[in-house]
């Protein structure tokens, strides 16, 4: 780990008074000024973890300041004099002490803080006076004992890259040996030209090339490896840039810059291009279609998108697919739940969860802000892989799957009925113009069997009873993730999916939709306190079988582990988006209060979103 640069530090000494040491007259003291601090020595050697005292005087001998580290008046510290609003990594003063024997002399002890090896860097000792004038020392030079040169600084001038507001200096990450900048603006060209400072250096090497330290273009698409050759040393560094939030970034044209203005009509011959920002592959400027979706948060300010390549295409390391989903997830303060629930359920044994990752999108050239981009539900071998049924399976056993089904309050599908208990149930596969009458009949007839027989007295015999319709595993780890995530949807039902293979079960699964009421207990203030999706839809009666409540406590204990490593997920997700968040909030202020953290800070929010799932893991555990 290295230091480098010179980095003007600042030891802070607040002023309480000034005045004569000498007699005592019958006025007020009259104050004495501080003109100069002069240090005897301007060069120090440090060992790592190690210290120096650093001897100054001042001029007038006769001022009188505190000196103390903290006082009730006064507080001394480090600064960063370029940044005064930073504190120094590598040094901090640990004491200052008057000498026993010359008026206006002091010792300053500086520590090394262990987190660098090797650095090079000049301070001042400033002092700063009751009247808030700073008064500073000739420069002092700290050197670490095993100093060999290197790179000192990464500077990115605005005069050579005219697409900046301003110069960008990178930090230097000494245990990664890295130099790190954030750039907040977003540009598909991430090509900089980048300047150079050294100590010592021969030459710098970039891809095995000899680059122009003064000036010369780097591409920031991804990390880059730099080597510093010295006399006697070669020095290996890595360059990272964060662009604009550090997500991808999906930016969509439309022809002539048409609005989005409809759930059902395509805006076809639009055009996409992703900047996977060195983390996936990029896609460069394919052919799309796109359109508004979802039922009420249609109707918000931040509207979510269906998008449809023309070919099928892998994105961001996703299978290939025409059909994705792009999630506003604008009611959730911390942006993470339907991320956070994916991962839940990703843990279990449903045969499929949507993939889903983070970007920022840009349409028509304007920002929307932070959108999770998603497979959507949809029958394919690399996503709900139940046989795919043609118009011709209509008798036999080839009329008996597969079909998806939605269970959803809206019933705005246009194959649709309830069945004899009042449920909503709808067919998503085959789709809508190719689903047949004969098989929309099948499958009516097949639920209200399942049905009959679940609600039948001889409903929990294994032989006779509802396990002959009924994946049970899968409808306990599918209700395992709602009680976790605090989601009514289940009771209501709404979002709510159901799979039925050629000759299998009803198979509970995919989750969807975790953004509204969820990891809180606003909508469900009954989580508080036991299980409260037990009466929901059809579990009113499974929870009344011993064999699958056995079964529930089986899976629970299997799992537990599992879902306990989601907090680790959140933490990890929490720092990667930490900057869209800000910059999503900045264009939109939610106008809802289901969630009630919508007024909370971005880190408020997600510990909240912690404690519930804590929580509602603990009353699980005692209920089961």
């Amino acid at each position: 780990m290295r230091r480098f640069g010179h980095i003007l530090l600042c030891i802070v000494i607040f002023s309480v008074a000034c005045s004569d040491k000498g007699g005592q007259t019958s006025g007020p003291p009259k104050p004495i000024r501080l003109h100069s601090i002069i240090c005897d020595d301007d060069s120090y050697t440090i060992d790592c973890g190690g210290s120096v005292e650093v001897v100054f005087r001042v001029e007038e001998p006769k001022a009188l300041f505190n000196y103390a580290l903290s006082s009730d008046k006064c507080q001394v510290e480090l600064r960063l004099t370029a940044d005064r609003s930073q504190r120094p990594k590598e040094l901090m003063l640990t004491s200052i002490r008057e000498s026993d024997t010359t008026r206006g002399t002091y010792h300053a002890l500086i520590a090394d803080t262990s987190l660098s090896e090797m650095y090079s860097t000049s301070i001042h000792i400033v002092i700063k006076l009751h009247t808030g004038e700073l008064i500073r020392s000739n420069p002092i030079h700290i050197t670490t004992s095993n100093y060999v040169g290197g790179i000192t600084s990464v500077v990115l001038r605005k005069g050579q890259n005219p697409s900046l507001a301003h110069d960008i200096t990178f930090d230097f990450d000494a245990a990664a040996h890295s130099f790190n900048a954030h750039i907040p603006i977003y540009t598909t060209d991430h090509t900089y030209i980048t300047e150079f400072k050294t100590d010592g250096v021969d030459r710098i090497e970039i891809d095995g090339k000899a680059i122009d330290m003064a000036g010369t273009p780097v591409d920031f698409s991804c990390d880059v490896d730099v080597v510093a050759y010295l006399a006697d040393a070669e020095l290996r560094y890595t360059l990272h840039v964060d662009h604009f939030t550090g997500l991808p970034v999906v930016s969509i044209t439309t022809p002539g810059g048409q609005e989005v203005w409809s759930k059902d009509v395509w805006i076809e011959h639009s055009t996409l291009w992703l900047d996977g920002n060195g983390r996936f592959e990029d896609v460069e400027g394919v052919e799309v279609s796109i359109r508004g979706r979802g039922n009420s948060t249609w109707g918000y300010d931040k509207k979510p998108y269906a998008i449809k390549f023309t070919d099928k295409q892998e994105v961001m390391g996703m299978p290939k697919h025409k059909r994705w989903v792009l999630l506003a997830n604008y009611m959730d303060r911390t942006l993470l739940r339907n991320r956070v629930a994916f991962f839940l359920a990703e843990q279990t044994s449903l045969a499929w969860t949507p993939r889903q990752e983070f970007v920022e999108l840009i349409l028509n050239g304007k920002h929307l802000g932070q959108y999770l981009l998603c497979e959507q539900v949809r029958v394919d071998n690399d996503r709900i892989a139940i046989t795919e049924m043609t118009p011709q399976d209509n008798s036999g056993d080839a009329i008996t799957g597969g079909y998806l089904l939605e269970l959803d309050f809206h019933y705005d599908n246009e194959w649709q009925w309830f069945s004899q208990h009042n449920t909503p149930f709808a067919v998503k596969f085959p789709d809508e113009e190719d689903l047949t009458a004969e098989q929309f009949a099948w499958i009516q007839r097949h639920i209200a069997e399942a049905e009959s027989v679940l609600y039948g007295n001889d409903f929990a015999s294994p032989d006779k009873g509802y396990a002959q319709y009924i994946d049970a595993q899968s409808f306990i780890d599918y209700w395992l993730i709602y009680e976790i995530c605090v989601n009514h949807e289940l009771a209501n039902p709404g979002s709510v999916y159901l799979q039925k293979d050629r000759n299998g079960k009803l198979v509970a699964g995919p989750v969807w939709d975790f953004d509204w009421g969820t990891f809180s207990y606003n909508a469900s203030p009954a989580a508080q306190w036991g299980l409260f999706m037990t009466h929901a839809w059809w579990y009113d009666r499974l929870f009344s079988d011993e064999a699958f409540r056995n079964l529930a406590r089986e899976r629970w204990q299997l799992l537990k582990p599992k879902f306990m490593e989601v907090f680790a997920f959140i933490e990890a997700e929490r720092k990667y988006i930490a900057r869209s968040w800000e910059e999503n909030f900045k264009l939109w202020d939610i106008n809802t209060t289901i969630n009630g953290d919508e007024r909370l800070s971005f880190d408020d929010a997600v510990d909240r979103m912690i404690r519930i799932i804590e929580e509602r893991i603990d009353i699980i555990d005692r209920e089961l």
